[in-house]
């Protein structure tokens, strides 16, 4: 990364002002999206970069009025947040005595015995009492929904305040915010896609399947999408889509960087591995897998087992043999290094799967179905094996785990693959070129 530093000091004598407007606060180990910001964000700030991280959520922390901003993230940027008061680490929500009080009433309640409670139910439903769960709500709209005006409003006030040389919209339905009078008109214009949303859409109910996301047209997209000067998409395909949608704008490919790690932890004989959050694509892929695909690897290999590590175990309710749901792990490297084999069963999404781009970053073969290689197709039959039945894929897990030659093999290429393709300088420095470029035009931000 001394590279990258020396390179970016030498094209630019100052700073550059990166202002990144988001409704979420990325965490470690939580989610893919995540990963990807604050990889992107460590790359921009070792650049020598200074960035702010705009947070249009004002309840962070749900219900409860004070945050602590993750020390990742701290690290990286200033944290503004809309309707909070910044004390260092901590955001505390304006005006918090109430949703304080409330809190704590709420606890105490929580601690009481049974009988005290059904005294206070009783004196609550004589005298029409509100319950105390229902007096604080916070409000709600779907997490794609279009920029509302008070969130534009706070990303203004922040752009006057810090005066970006770039600003960044997180996905595109937060493309409006980049309209912002507020933006001078030498700032430069950018839109994180991560995938695209209309056509994330459409999947999943061509499979019938429900999901998170907003019913998006491709004109819907398309508008947002042109507010923008640059486009950053995950993976080349999208690219390619985003620029048929919004053919003024540059767009440049971004995928999720990889660092290679050689694990020291001995692989476990038969130890399969899937890794992913509570998003709807991860719950419906695995409880396809588990419901279809497991029984059968059991019967065909002896001994064979799966852990499955990160949110989406909330929601596996049935168990199953050989299989351990450990949750979140903050530390993911043992599980790689454990594993024989990593799984990727996705039935449905759009997108950079990151699980694969990390478990190729720890040289582990991988089998996906189809949807889990969508712009990664250059690693197929090498890093992994493609297969979109149980029973074929249940038969490349088999081969993995019982032909050592063609794990290894396998292996030797994901991490081959990470190396050449997915190393921070291949993922990032054009985007930083760009802005390069871009600031060598316009002399008052050079």
């Amino acid at each position: 990364m001394n590279l990258v530093k020396h390179v970016f000091a030498n094209r630019i004598s100052r700073p550059i002002k990166i202002q990144f407007v988001s409704r979420d606060i990325p965490v470690e180990n939580c989610i893919g999206n995540a990963t990807y910001i604050l990889d992107f964000l460590r790359y921009l700030r070792q650049a020598g970069c200074e960035i702010e991280y705009v947070l249009l959520n004002s309840s962070p922390h749900g219900r409860i009025p004070w945050y602590i901003i993750p020390p990742a993230l701290a690290k990286l940027a200033n944290v503004s947040a809309k309707n909070n008061l910044r004390i260092g680490h901590l955001l505390l929500r304006v005006n918090p005595l109430s949703d304080l009080l409330i809190e704590l009433g709420r606890s105490l309640y929580d601690r009481l015995p049974k009988n005290l409670k059904n005294i206070y139910r009783s004196i609550r439903n004589k005298r029409k009492i509100t319950p105390l769960y229902k007096t604080y709500v916070i409000p709600t709209q779907a997490w794609d929904a279009l920029a509302t005006p008070e969130e534009v409003n706070f990303a203004s006030s922040r752009f006057v305040r810090f005066k970006p040389d770039v600003a960044i919209a997180n996905y595109a339905f937060l493309g409006s915010i980049l309209d912002s009078p507020a933006l001078e008109e030498t700032v430069l214009k950018v839109i994180l896609t991560h995938d695209v949303r209309h056509q994330r859409f459409a999947h999943f109910q061509k499979l019938g399947l429900t999901c998170s996301e907003s019913d998006w047209s491709w004109e819907q997209e398309a508008t947002q999408l042109s507010k923008a000067q640059v486009l950053l998409a995950i993976q080349e395909e999208d690219a390619k889509l985003l620029k048929h949608m919004a053919p003024q704008s540059e767009v440049i490919s971004m995928p999720k960087a990889a660092i290679v790690h050689y694990s020291k932890v001995k692989q476990v004989p038969g130890r399969c591995l899937f890794v992913g959050s509570g998003v709807d694509h991860n719950y419906y892929g695995l409880k396809w897998f588990l419901e279809n695909v497991w029984l059968k690897v059991t019967q065909l290999i002896d001994g064979c087992s799966l852990h499955v590590c990160g949110t989406v175990c909330d929601f596996i309710q049935e168990t199953f043999p050989n299989v351990r749901l450990l949750g979140r792990v903050d530390d993911l490297e043992p599980e790689y290094g454990a594993a024989e084999v990593c799984l990727v069963p996705l039935l449905a999404g759009s997108g950079l799967k990151i699980k694969l781009v990390e478990a190729m970053s720890h040289g582990r073969a991988c089998v996906s179905t189809s949807v889990g290689v969508q712009g990664l197709h250059e690693v197929v039959g090498n890093a992994v094996f493609v297969a979109d039945t149980p029973e074929d894929f249940a038969a490349a897990i088999h081969t993995v785990l019982t032909k050592k030659e063609k794990r290894q093999w396998m292996e030797e290429q994901a991490h081959r693959y990470a190396i050449a393709k997915l190393s921070p300088q291949a993922a990032y420095q054009p985007f930083v070129d760009s802005i390069h470029q871009y600031l060598q035009q316009v002399p008052s931000k050079a």
